[in-house]
């Protein structure tokens, strides 16, 4: 049987690639840091696919326990085909320099850190293995462009970015079985601003307006599937996305200031509307 390992399991668009995987007849290994979130979804899920879930407490941060978490997986299930990176904060929105930056390694430390953490102690076991695998790292529209206010979730998802590439480079100059992907999703429904660590910020009330308005994370889930299936290592499940690097690409190419996103014109107008109903 196949499995697809997945962080960040227990909200969003990694509990949508969880049930997405479940429908196709898919062992899934579902992770998260929030034990109880986590036993609450799988127990859920259970019911509809009884035998099919192994759901794991880990930080991803601690190497220790991300080393249990696939030595668990390697003597139960003997195998991984997909490993989805997801697991992600978004941090402390605020200006560059109001930022606290014990707030901004905690990004860091999630968002790339984590994601190190798990490809390089997963990689002893699909080397060996005798199916080839794939992993699918979540990045953002913030790794392609950037804005206000959201400086080191946008400096994460730029190092997801480089991580992926280096990481389909290294893996291609050695010849290993093991395929690469990097997802940029732009706004969806999700749990994303449940752990910021400063939440009263008008910023932050427009983004979580923004979000709750946004694409259901099942939509962008059984996106991402079907692009793996044909082993895309660029996944748009949003098109907007890709005009929002063509536009930054033309600026750097033709050394202008920043461009500013419709992304960003947005979120500004939605400050000054919290701002003013704040009055």
């Amino acid at each position: 049987m196949k499995v697809a390992v997945i962080t960040g399991a227990a909200n969003g668009i990694g509990l949508a690639l969880s049930r997405v995987h479940l429908q196709q007849g898919i062992m899934v290994v579902m992770i998260d840091k929030d034990s109880v979130k986590l036993t609450h979804e799988t127990e859920q899920l259970k019911n509809d696919f009884p035998d099919k879930i192994l759901a794991i407490s880990c930080d991803v941060t601690n190497k220790d326990e991300v080393a249990k978490l696939v030595q668990q997986i390697e003597q139960q299930l003997e195998r991984v085909d997909w490993i989805y990176n997801n697991a992600g904060i978004i941090g402390q929105l605020a200006p560059v320099w109001e930022l606290n930056p014990e707030y901004a390694q905690q990004v860091m430390n999630v968002n790339v850190q984590g994601m190190l953490h798990i490809i390089q102690a997963f990689m002893p076991l699909l080397f060996k293995q005798n199916s080839r695998a794939h992993i699918i790292n979540m990045a953002s529209l913030y790794a392609l462009c950037t804005g206000s206010q959201t400086a080191p979730y946008s400096m994460s998802k730029h190092a997801v970015l480089a991580l992926s590439e280096s990481l389909y480079f290294d893996l291609n100059r050695l010849n290993k079985p093991v395929d690469v992907s990097v997802v940029f999703p732009s706004f969806t429904d999700t749990g994303l601003l449940s752990n910021n660590t400063e939440g009263n910020s008008s910023f932050h009330e427009a983004l979580q307006s923004l979000l709750s308005h946004s694409r259901p994370a099942i939509d962008i889930a059984e996106h991402i599937v079907r692009e793996v299936a044909q082993k895309k290592f660029y996944i748009f499940p949003d098109k907007e996305v890709k005009g929002y690097c063509e536009e930054r690409t033309k600026a750097l190419l033709l050394q202008e200031n920043p461009h500013i996103t419709n992304i960003e014109k947005l979120m500004n107008a939605l400050i000054k509307r919290q701002e003013t109903r704040a009055l």
